[in-house]
Order: structure tokens, then sequence, then C-alpha cells
């Protein structure tokens, strides 16, 4: 059904809308509704679902050469402020907003969600005991497990490599992260073990050019590392949701019936994430600085 929305149809429902007289806020998917819903004031803001980034901002330019000015967007950042990112405009005046970090996931638990989160599916113990023995605190070893593996993500989107990081479809088999973070030791095992079970998880994906040699791969995400980007505008949330539900499952023991798979891990960090965690992040600050300037309200007040 979501594949089914244009920028057109979303565009034209809300100039078809009279009956609402506040702004709409456009987001890209519908983990953003689950996110952001909970903040807007029902009575002045309505969210929709523009189905990607692109669309997003296509529906907002649409909008906008209608004349229509109730709106404003929230994206994930991606890789707009990597070092150098020629398409990065720090004077863009245009109330479209985009996350602190890469995404949303990464800028929740970059905001004090992951002691909630680790009170629902563990103890603080096991969290203590497990942080001891690592020497770093848990959400540093994600980010320092997952670094080359967003460098990698930036190196096929800059080099247009070709490679896959998702299912073809939904509920499709997912990128064994497992096979280069190991589960016993806590360690990255390497570039070389990383590009190949990418590689091999990107055949047969029905494209017309094949993936280049491994070896090329290396050197472009070698050119990628030493460009040392922050490791929270490189890294996916996605990434971090299946490494933290590793960390949670044989690293913490935990057998909770809330992790099923890194999708329940997303929600419980989301549900964990609320109105004040999100009045403390530079994106709430961004809007909130707007609605002064525009006199309007879109956001609940803590």
């Amino acid at each position: 059904m979501e594949d089914s929305i244009t920028a057109a149809r979303v565009a034209n429902a809300i100039l078809q809308d009279h009956s609402f007289s506040g702004h709409y806020v456009l987001v890209e998917g519908k983990k953003d509704v689950k996110l952001y819903r909970r903040f807007i004031n029902e009575e002045t803001a309505r969210i929709r679902i523009t189905s990607g980034k692109k669309q997003l901002k296509e529906a907002f330019d649409i909008l906008s050469r209608n004349n229509y000015q109730n709106k404003i967007a929230i994206r994930d950042a991606d890789f707009l402020r990597i070092n150098n990112n020629p398409k990065f405009d720090p004077g863009y005046c245009e109330p479209i907003f985009a996350t602190d970090s890469h995404d949303s996931e990464v800028m929740i638990v970059q905001n004090g969600t992951l002691d909630d989160y680790f009170l629902l599916i563990s103890d603080s113990d096991k969290v203590l005991e497990f942080e001891k023995i690592q020497g770093k605190p848990i959400l540093d070893l994600i980010f320092s497990l997952l670094y080359q593996l967003g460098c990698l993500r930036l190196a096929n989107k800059r080099f247009q490599m070709g490679l896959a990081f998702k299912p073809k479809k939904i509920g499709g088999n997912k990128l064994k992260i497992e096979k280069f973070i190991s589960e016993k030791t806590w360690q990255f095992l390497g570039d070389k073990q990383m590009v190949h079970i990418v590689c091999e998880y990107s055949k047969n994906r029905d494209r017309e050019e094949e993936i280049p040699n491994e070896d090329f791969i290396l050197q472009r995400l070698n050119e990628i590392v030493g460009e040392a980007h922050p490791a929270n505008e490189i890294i996916n949330g996605h990434d971090v949701a299946e490494v933290l539900l590793m960390i949670s499952k044989a690293g913490l023991k935990s057998n909770s019936k809330l992790l099923q798979d890194s999708s329940c891990v997303e929600d419980l960090l989301t549900a964990c994430f609320d109105l004040l965690k999100f009045s403390k992040t530079g994106l709430h600050a961004s809007i909130e600085k707007w609605q002064i300037s525009n006199n309007v309200k879109v956001f609940r007040e803590i």
C-alpha cells in the first residue's frame, strides 16, 4: 500500500483538504509516524507519509508551487552532513528538518533511551558487567563495530557499486551481520570478511551490471575510512538495531519475549524516546526556533 503513494497524491490530498487549517508534517515512512505522532499537537498538526525522502521533497515542492504554506517536513539526515558534501547547505531556510544523526534511530540511541531499553529486556547488573568486560559503554561498542559497515554504505552510494544491504522484498533474508561481527569476542572480523559477505548478499539481484570485484570495493572503502567521518553521521540505525539485538541476546543473555527481531528493538527504542528526550535534540531546537518565528505550534509543549 505504501509503495503506491506518490508525491502528487500526497500533495493533492493536502491541497484538497479544506476542512483542516493547521499544519501538515511530512515524514518519510511508517516508523516516523510511530515516532513523531506522539509529539505533535493534534489540534494544530497532522502527519502525512510520503514513502521516501525523494517523494517527501517532491511533495513539499508541489505544495510550495501551489503557495501552500502550512507545512513542514522531517527527514533522516543520512549522509547529508558528511565532510565536503556539495549538497549540504548550512543556510538552507525551507522548513525541512533533518535528524541530528544519520537517521532517527541513531538520534534516539544518542539521547538517553538505552538505559530505559535495558530496563525492559535485562537488568543493570548484567549491563554493567558486560560493559566492564568490553571496557566501554555498549553504545560506544556498537559504534565501533559498525563504523566500517557505515563507511561501506557511503562508498557504495558515492561510487555506485550496486551493493545491497537489505532484502529485495519485505520479510526477505537480511544481511547476516554476525558473519563479520563476532558474538563471542565482540570484535569486528575485518574489512575483507565484511566486503565478501556483503558481495555475496548482493548477488542475484536482477541487475544489468555486475558489482565490482572485492579488491576494488576494498580500495573505495579505504578511501571513505580515510576521510574520518563522525560515526553518528555514518552509521545506519537499522544496523544499530541489529547489533543491539545481538548484544541483548548473546551478550546479556536476555530471553525477553520483547526481542523477536530487530524491528522489535526499533519499536522499543521508539517507545523509550519520550517528549522530554526529544526536546533535548537539535532537531527539536530547530523546529522550535521555526515555530517561534512563525507564531505556530506544531509540537506539544513539555
